[in-house]
């Protein structure tokens, strides 16, 4: 019974050190380099509070669509991309 549980806690250690390892290399890490871009945040920010371009009777789909299509035009002005 012992050494079941030895070889499982060794075994978890071993499965925490790769996951922190990988997780350190991974590109979500790395992707925080637009937080810097003040006008594509400002964009992203219009869209995201100004209802000037929702009609007032819009379901909250249709809202969630037009938010949508605001930051992929902000991905497109600012990085030229979806």
């Amino acid at each position: 019974m012992t050494s079941s549980i030895r070889l499982f806690a060794a075994a978890a250690i071993v499965a925490g050190v790769g996951l922190l390892a990988s997780a350190s290399t991974s590109p979500a890490s790395a992707g925080w380099e637009w937080l810097g871009n003040k006008n594509y945040i400002n964009c992203l920010q219009l869209f995201a509070t100004g209802n000037f371009l929702i009609p007032a009777n819009a379901t909250p789909a249709q809202r969630a669509a037009k938010h949508e299509a605001g930051r992929r035009y902000c991905n497109r002005q600012y990085y030229g991309h979806d």
